[in-house]
């Protein structure tokens, strides 16, 4: 690659191809899956299995859209810069803002989730210390070096797929024995159809899930922002975007549909245990509710790291752009953005005080407003990559295929999602909570950001 091209903007580029996928997958994959899926498919019944197959078709197209803006040009920030070019130095800040807000809601609502699962052992303990001490650590390990905070979300992300790899072996074995008549479990394919059809909550029903579903698959964007610490872009970013792609496609699509098999799906109505934690204890495994909830806790843990990073790193871009004061964007001795972590961490620590306040409530809360930054900003990426084709129509060294006909097909996928949150009543207060942020975001541009970005230029 071009030395131009590789602008590292002072950061370690430590990240292994390995530790990048692993660590884009690790953000994924969160509660979201674990816990929340259960949530989705008490609203949708078997349908749910169109809205994570249109939801796994929206972030490929995404993917491969920031895929090929990332391998030409590598930077921290990624496609807050790639907005930034192609709609101007103030979609570049709301995109990146957008998205920091993203993590900072999404790691508070994954640190009240911890707080409630640890409370299955110990039912009277308060549920906002573990998340403080949670934060506290990734916070120590974002400020060490980003060798070891790879290292550390590598093999969170490898416990959370073999769990996932786990349920879904043992559920399409619970269905292989109810079709060979052996068995006590109500387990097989018919569970599909036989309980009041696929869609017995109706079109309504499919339709609010899947705003929960697009939440779930939030946060593999992370992706790109590695770019900027990845010690061969050039290379790993190809591979590790279609890896990351099917993998999780592959991995959620499997698991929700060993979910529907594995038992009627109207056996979870009503309760608020993991549909993981249900199977597994249908099955006899001993211990099974406790070794299922430390995974998700684990999770959560993991999902919190990688968010801590994406949040910490998009700050740092948007320092080095003037957006911010400079001060955010000092490194630390071993190349670490210190102020950009502490700052994020510390806006994070607020979802302890919420933790404390409403225990019980903040999860749901938090989660349903993280939504509105998500897809504002995948289809930011869509749309820079639209235009990104104008400064390299025929030298791409990773062209998106099917090109404009599939980003246009995402951004008109990502519009009919944000209608459908806007008009669920589990999700529209997140469409308030966004324009609320957006609101905060545009006045601090006019009152800072714009003036300061035209003194550096």
């Amino acid at each position: 690659m071009p030395k131009h091209r590789l602008r590292t903007q002072g950061l370690n580029r430590a990240l292994s191809n390995r530790q990048i996928q692993l660590l884009s997958m690790g953000g994924v994959i969160g509660v979201g899956l674990f816990y929340g899926s259960g949530v989705a498919l008490q609203l949708a019944g078997p349908s749910i299995l169109l809205d994570y197959a249109v939801g796994g078709l929206i972030v490929m197209i995404m993917m491969r859209a920031l895929g090929e803006m990332t391998v030409e040009d590598p930077l921290a920030g990624s496609f807050s810069r790639h907005a930034e070019r192609a709609l101007g130095p103030m979609a570049g800040f709301i995109t990146g803002g957008m998205w920091w807000f993203f993590w900072v809601s999404t790691v508070m609502s994954e640190l009240s989730a911890i707080g409630l699962l640890i409370q299955y052992w110990f039912p009277h303990f308060p549920p906002w210390i573990p998340g403080l001490i949670a934060l506290a650590l990734f916070t120590a390990a974002n400020l060490t070096t980003v060798a070891v905070f790879g290292e550390v979300e590598f093999w969170f992300a490898v416990l959370k797929i073999f769990a996932i790899t786990a349920f879904i072996v043992v559920g399409l074995s619970l269905a292989i024995i109810a079709l060979s008549g052996g068995g006590h479990h109500q387990a097989g394919f018919a569970n599909l159809w036989q309980y009041h059809g696929f869609f017995p909550k109706g079109i309504g029903g499919m339709l609010q899930a899947f705003s929960l579903v697009i939440l779930g698959y939030s946060g593999v964007e992370t992706l790109a922002v590695t770019a900027g610490e990845s010690k061969d872009p050039l290379e790993s970013m190809p591979q590790a975007v279609s890896n990351v792609s099917w993998r999780i496609l592959i991995l959620y699509l499997g698991s929700i549909f060993v979910m529907l098999i594995a038992f009627p799906w109207s056996a979870l109505v009503g309760r608020h245990t993991s549909p993981y934690v249900l199977l597994f204890a249908r099955v006899g495994v001993p211990a099974a509710a406790t070794v299922i909830n430390a995974i998700i806790i684990t999770s959560g843990l993991s999902s919190s790291n990688t968010g801590l990073y994406g949040g910490s790193r998009m700050l740092f871009s948007m320092a080095d752009k003037s957006f911010l004061p400079k001060s955010v964007k000092a490194l630390s001795r071993r190349k670490i953005p210190k102020w950009a972590v502490s700052v994020t961490g510390a806006f994070m620590s607020v979802g302890i005080l919420l933790i404390y306040l409403a225990p019980g409530s903040v999860y749901v809360w938090i989660s349903s407003a993280a939504s509105f930054a998500a897809l504002w900003t995948w289809g930011t990426i869509l749309i820079s990559e639209l235009l990104f084709r104008r400064r390299f129509p025929n030298k791409l060294r990773y062209p998106m295929p099917g090109w404009p006909i599939l980003p246009i097909i995402g951004l008109v996928l990502i519009t009919g999602t944000f209608l459908a949150i806007a008009i669920s009543p589990l999700t529209k207060v997140s469409v308030w909570a966004g324009a609320l942020w957006l609101v905060v975001l545009v006045i601090w541009w006019f009152a800072y950001a714009r003036r300061h970005k035209m003194e550096s230029a």
